[in-house]
């Protein structure tokens, strides 16, 4: 009879690597970054806790606050979110 070769493929397994653990929650949760909002970084200001630009101009989109800077003023746009702020 007809001779077939029959060879046995064994496949090599790598073992499965370690999944990366998060953190617990109450280490990301105490995790706090201290960055001044962009506007505050770009008039060269300190950024305080009650910061009515940083709502609207978060550190990460400086050129959001570039732009409004450069078409209305920085006082002007303080001014406006202050006066919406009490309404």
């Amino acid at each position: 009879m007809g001779s077939s070769s029959d060879t046995a493929c064994t496949v090599a397994t790598a073992p499965p690597s370690p999944t990366p653990t998060s953190p617990p929650p109450q280490l990301a949760a105490t995790t706090v970054v201290l960055s001044p909002c962009a506007a505050c970084k770009i008039l060269r200001r300190r950024c305080v806790d009650r910061c009515v630009l940083a709502p609207y101009f978060p550190p990460t989109e400086p050129h959001k606050f570039t732009t409004a800077h450069r078409v209305f003023g920085a006082s002007n746009i303080i001014k406006l979110l202050q006066a919406s702020s009490y309404s």
